[in-house]
């Protein structure tokens, strides 16, 4: 093509496209001309003697008639297949308005379908798919040990200051920081940021300036940077908050800018407030900072890939790297072995352009276990949707026979048909989508807690929008082609026949509807089976006996790190808080603990007990806990054996612990613990300090409800050598927890005016742990429902089409002397064989699909025969009534009705 010839093809392009639609006002001239041209003609003809009547036939003979023209002409000055199509639509429209019914019940069942899957895809893009917003996301990669994505500060720096495979790196870590100065906390949400962390990032100021490696240095100021909506809602952007100090857990900081608005961090579940230089860590962890701590774990590190360098070249360049990298940041306290273990260690890289999601996580299994089954949702739509058109294509046969007696081809109709179906799926496509908007923001909803709310982006983008436009075309085709190319296999004499059908009908014409009743059978006997294991799950995790009773308990956790109490002093001032919250009235007993149950949290370590030799370094790792006197029965966790902690368990008596049943027997078999020793090895301590056991309680769960069994011991806070400057009180009481707080803030603030005080629910956290399965048993139960429901509809629309088309046979049965039940039994015959078919069909697919959700389950099995067996009885019932009552209708026929019919 000419450089010429393309703009005038492109004229001629979009002056055919303006022809298609411009085609009335074009008709209308176009007629007007022709009849000008006609009479013109018949003028002529009269004038050579001919009759008004002749000389009008004469001119449409010569001018060949304007419905010819017009076609001709249409065909010249637009796109054939665009306006072939337009009228296609047109068509569809006006037969989908005629049918109201069948329209709302097709649109409905298809935006369910697409809907939930938009949806669930939705927060999939969100947390897994879509990529930050930063400069060329693509070339960012993550910085692992081997498979650990943490690494430590000594690792950083020395990455920082070794690394060329790199155009930039950048270490950062999510953190809290508490805004109050005293009292009840006020948490932000931070970061701990290198000092070129934004540069590398790409992310430009929107007011003040961003940090950089020169404020990145032990000793340099305390600054900070805010984030655009943090600073609009905190100082409603006010540009002089420039410079200003902001106090983070007591600690000034000068703000020296705000972050672009587009920029929330690289955590994808919260955007953050607040960004500060890891060299100011020390700052705000006076009792021990990560700085320097070989050990200590909490920073990601990421990098800039240089122009034109693959991920594998960096890769190589870091394995270099590794050896020198290992051999000057090893911790010194660690055992030999442990040692040569670490300095086998390779530094490998993986693409993170989408940032980090504790969701994205912890829900992947549970999110991809959704997408399937809503996919088999909308499989299920698809055939109800393909029976009901395969019941209308029947209804219309003489339509399709004239239209193929008239000439049209085959594909043409199929065509046309295919177009109806297409506009049913656009139309339930755009109600799935706004029905996804909604339901994608439900179901972060459902997963958030009061303590933890998502800020997950689900604005739609070109990820969501091609999957709901894919869906719509997949559902289009899956539910319209075969019944298109099913109803224009015909016989045309017998189909123009304007009685042809009844007696001779019969049921074998309906295979493709059989086969589509049989899968919808089979879908959801798996979406039931689903829903009754996810429920199950549930009720077992919330049934569990976790050892204590976690309700009417408030959970105080105490930051006292700088409120002037040095670590002599805490465990002096730490019972003095108990005390008095024990005297604050409605409070039946309170304790505390360096870890709460079921919190997540964890504290192992190495237990060699008396008398016990392992075969495993797993059989010495033992959970422990730190707690105060009365823990237990604060907690009302039975004590079996022995004594609880007293006053006198001090750090002037011997050391003292306490095993659970399961622990003791692991280590001392049927004899009694009580009295024996057993040490607990403990960093840059030798050798491990010897503590003996002077009692066994019940089993209780250590940090998570569905975790297995874990060896779990506790030792006397009283006995603590280097107290933590937090601590939690578990505080039992009747009261409801709004009216028993401020008493609580009272009875601390006497003992330490300046502590941040967070108060929680026990229950409540508890029960938050419980999110993930409780999310997925509701939506099952919510699809099982549902797919349930569109089963019966389809049965009862396929019965009832099959009672309509066999009343003449009906008729004639029961004139002859049929009874009601062989008739009713007649209908139902075929729907048991279906129902037999789909059941088989569908218990192999659940079985085989079990193992898949093994992991989401919690002590049940994903071939319980008692959850099989009761699926598979509520979908017989109920296909069997939705099938009972059209058969039962076809009884109470008047034979001689039904005849006078046909």
């Amino acid at each position: 093509m000419t450089r010429t010839s393309l703009p005038r093809t492109l004229r001629a392009f979009f002056v055919r496209l303006g022809g298609v639609f411009a085609g009335h006002a074009q008709d209308r001239e176009m007629a007007a001309e022709f009849e000008s041209h006609l009479q013109m003609e018949i003028d002529d003809n009269l004038r050579a003697g001919m009759t008004p009547a002749e000389a009008r036939r004469q001119a449409l003979l010569k001018t060949g008639g304007l419905a010819l023209a017009q076609e001709n002409y249409r065909a010249r000055r637009g796109l054939p297949f665009i306006g072939t199509l337009l009228g296609d639509l047109q068509y569809a429209g006006r037969l989908l308005r005629r049918s109201p019914g069948f329209t709302f019940v097709a649109v409905l069942s298809l935006a369910l379908g697409i809907g939930a899957n938009t949806a669930i895809f939705t927060i999939i893009n969100a947390v897994m798919l879509r990529s930050l917003p930063v400069e060329d996301p693509s070339r960012l990669v993550q910085i692992k040990r081997g498979d650990s994505p943490i690494l430590t500060n000594p690792i950083w720096e020395q990455i920082r200051d070794r690394q060329q495979a790199f155009s930039g790196v950048l270490a950062y870590a999510d953190t809290k920081f508490d805004l109050a100065d005293g009292g009840e906390s006020q948490f932000a949400h931070g970061i701990w940021a290198s000092g070129d962390f934004f540069r590398v990032l790409g992310v430009a100021p929107a007011a003040g300036r961003m940090f950089s490696a020169y404020d990145d240095r032990r000793g340099a100021p305390a600054l900070a940077v805010l984030s655009y909506d943090f600073w609009q809602r905190r100082y409603g952007g006010d540009s002089n908050a420039i410079g200003k100090t902001i106090r983070l857990n007591r600690v000034p900081f000068q703000i020296v800018g705000v972050a672009a608005p587009w920029f929330k961090g690289l955590d994808v579940d919260h955007a953050f407030d607040v960004a500060i230089p890891l060299a100011n860590e020390p700052l705000l962890h006076a009792d021990f900072s990560m700085l320097d701590a070989r050990s200590a774990w909490w920073l990601r590190v990421l990098g800039r890939l240089r122009p034109g360098e693959s991920i594998a070249q960096a890769s190589e360049r870091m394995r270099l790297l590794s050896p020198a990298i290992s051999e000057n940041t090893v911790p010194a306290n660690w055992e030999p072995k442990d040692r040569t273990e670490y300095l086998k260690s390779v530094y490998k890289l993986s693409p993170a352009a989408g940032g980090f999601s504790q969701t994205g996580r912890q829900y992947r299994t549970a999110l991809l276990t959704l997408m399937a089954i809503v996919g088999l949702v909308l499989l299920i739509a698809c055939a109800n949707v393909a029976n009901l058109l395969l019941a209308r294509a029947s209804a219309r046969e003489r339509e399709f026979a004239v239209r193929l007696a008239l000439g049209a081809s085959r594909m043409r109709v199929v065509r046309q048909l295919l177009t109806e179906s297409l506009l049913l799926s656009v139309l339930g496509a755009l109600g799935g989508f706004l029905l996804a908007l909604s339901g994608s923001r439900a179901l972060i909803r459902l997963i958030s807690t009061a303590a933890d709310p998502l800020a997950i982006d689900l604005s739609p983008d070109w990820r969501v929008f091609g999957f709901t436009i894919a869906a719509a075309l997949f559902t289009a085709l899956l539910f319209g082609l075969a019944p298109a190319l099913r109803a224009t296999q015909m016989e045309l004499e017998q189909s123009l026949k304007e009685n042809a059908r009844g007696a001779v009908a019969g049921s074998s014409r309906f295979n493709l509807g059989k086969a589509l009743i049989a899968g919808q059978v089979a879908l959801s006997l798996v979406l039931l089976i689903a829903a009754g294991l996810f429920v199950g799950t549930l009720r077992n995790l919330l049934t569990v006996d976790t050892g204590f009773v976690r309700q009417n308990v408030v959970v105080v956790n105490v930051d006292a790190g700088h409120a002037a109490l040095p670590k002599p002093q805490r465990i002096a001032a730490y019972t003095q808080m108990l005390e008095r919250l024990r005297n604050v009235n409605g409070v039946a007993a309170a304790a505390s603990s360096m870890i709460v149950p079921l919190s997540g949290s964890a504290w192992d370590s190495y237990v060699h007990a008396e008398g016990y030799t392992s075969t495993t370094p797993a059989d010495l790792d033992v959970f422990l806990n730190r707690v105060s006197p009365g823990y237990f029965r604060t907690m009302r966790t039975p004590l079996l054996r022995g004594r609880d902690f007293n006053e006198h368990d001090d750090s002037h008596s011997p050391r003292v612990m306490i095993l659970s049943e399961s622990t003791a027997r692991h280590f001392f078999g049927s004899q009694n613990p009580v009295g024996k020793t057993a040490a607990i090895e403990e960093p840059d301590v030798k050798p491990a300090p010897l503590y003996e056991i002077i009692g066994v309680v019940k089993d209780a769960k250590y940090a998570e409800v569905d975790e297995p069994r874990r060896w779990t011991g506790f030792v006397a806070s009283g006995q603590d050598p280097d107290p933590f400057s937090t601590i939690s009180f578990e505080v039992r009481s009747q009261l409801p927890a709004e009216r028993l707080i401020p008493s609580l803030r009272t009875a601390i603030s006497h003992v330490s005016p300046a502590a941040s005080l967070e108060f929680k629910n026990l229950e409540v956290d508890v029960n938050d742990t419980l999110l993930r399965p409780r999310v997925v048993a509701l939506l099952a139960a919510a699809f099982g429902l549902l797919a349930l429901v569109l089963a019966m509809v389809g049965l009862y629309g396929v019965t009832s089409y099959s009672v309509a088309r066999r009343k003449g046979e009906i008729g004639i049965r029961m004139a002859l002397g049929e009874q009601r039940q062989s008739v009713t039994w007649l209908m139902l015959r075929d729907v048991f064989l279906l129902l037999v078919l789909g059941l088989m069909i569908g218990l192999g697919a659940a079985l085989a699909a079990g193992r898949l959700v093994a992991s989401l389950l919690y002590g049940i099995q994903p071939n319980d025969p008692l959850r099989l067996s009761a699926a598979m009885l509520v979908l017989a019932v109920a296909t069997a009534v939705a099938a009972y009552l059209p058969a039962r209708r076809a009884a109470r026929l008047d034979p001689m009705t039904a005849l006078r019919e046909e």
